[in-house]
């Protein structure tokens, strides 16, 4: 009696609907290249891609003055150095396994095997987003990374002390994890969270910067009830251009926020800040952080990939045989680090004077 494997390649070579499984699987890198060169929303405007296992990186925005011009003199070079941190990034991998049997093969439409692949894809996005608000919200550093540099957190009153900015200087024990000290979340609060990072020159229109607050839906609506003058609050809550309709008899002074920013939405603005709701930031917390724009060197955090070009983004690896999709295999290595300490604040609602961070899935 013979023995050994059937080739699925030999039996199924087009899913039930007629498609051929190789062109699906064609499809399916075509979509990962188009992963690949458009991160999520959040991990492309707060992160900076390096393939540096740590860098060098000044933790203010410093204030470059000019001097006045002598006859025979030159100008000092501007220093930086005092600001100057060397901060690490991590590298691990993650991977994801997709398996088909012959029996699904002979029996499955296209989209039932696209929708194999699409649910990679978000495990992969959830993943990103994930690894990113653990950056932000984690208040301890995480040790060394791969090749022995610390990564660190956000400023944590880990005894080193921010840098001087606009004649306001701060101490080992300055800290970016702050609590209400309440159960309820007043305009105070989050009036402090957005100065705890432009006191560091961040988030500041005239640098270039944009400073966004991120909300769970819960604390979000909160934000949206704020108006000048109740609850001691400095500013009104305004809503985006693309809230519903509303009525009232005030005039605004100014623009509306815009409804969407880089793909997140907005929904309004309060002081000087973007207000933005996303369910996937853990209720009871807020966070404050400002963007340069996609990939900017002077966003808060760094987005690590690997050396290598063809080993960066999301790889899908076919398993063994002759057949691919019969087991495949997506494989991702990256990590992300604080870049600038004092680009990012987080606020937690509680009661307690001590942060604790979420706990992050």
């Amino acid at each position: 009696m013979a023995r050994g494997y059937n080739a699925l390649g030999d039996v199924i070579k087009t899913s039930a609907d007629g498609q051929p499984l190789d062109g699906i699987w064609d499809e399916m890198q075509e979509t990962l290249q188009i992963r690949n060169t458009s991160r999520t929303a959040i991990a492309s405007l707060f992160t900076y891609a390096t393939t540096l296992a740590s860098d060098t990186v000044a933790q203010s925005m410093t204030d470059a003055e000019f001097e006045e011009s002598s006859e025979y003199g030159v100008p000092e070079s501007a220093r930086t150095s005092p600001s100057l941190v060397t901060v690490g990034f991590p590298l691990r991998w993650y991977d994801y396994a997709a398996r088909y049997t012959w029996k699904f093969l002979a029996e499955a439409s296209r989209s039932q095997i696209e929708a194999a692949h699409s649910t990679a894809l978000e495990a992969d996005n959830n993943l990103i987003f994930s690894k990113v608000m653990g950056a932000l919200f984690t208040n301890t550093n995480p040790g060394p990374n791969d090749l022995g540099t610390p990564v660190v957190a956000l400023w944590n009153g880990d005894g080193q002390a921010p840098p001087e900015h606009a004649n306001q200087t701060f101490t080992g024990t300055h800290s970016h994890y702050l609590t209400t000290g309440t159960v309820d979340l007043a305009p105070n609060d989050v009036e402090d969270l957005i100065g705890t990072v432009e006191h560091h020159g961040y988030g500041l229109a005239e640098n270039g910067d944009r400073l966004i607050v991120l909300a769970n839906p819960i604390e979000a609506e909160v934000i949206r009830g704020f108006r000048a003058g109740v609850n001691d609050a400095k500013f009104d809550f305004i809503p985006s251009t693309d809230a519903p309709a509303f009525i009232t008899d005030e005039t605004i002074v100014g623009d509306r926020p815009p409804g969407s920013f880089n793909g997140l939405k907005v929904v309004g603005s309060y002081g000087d800040a973007w207000v933005v709701k996303n369910e996937w930031v853990p209720a009871g917390y807020v966070v404050a952080v400002a963007t340069s724009g996609p990939n900017s060197p002077s966003n808060p955090l760094a987005f690590r990939e690997h050396t290598r070009v063809e080993l960066q983004g999301l790889k899908q690896v076919p398993g063994p045989g002759t057949y691919p999709l019969a087991e495949s295999y997506y494989v991702r290595g990256f990590g992300v680090g604080v870049r600038h300490r004092g680009a990012a604040a987080v606020l937690q609602v509680t009661a307690s004077t001590t942060y604790t961070p979420p706990v992050i899935k």
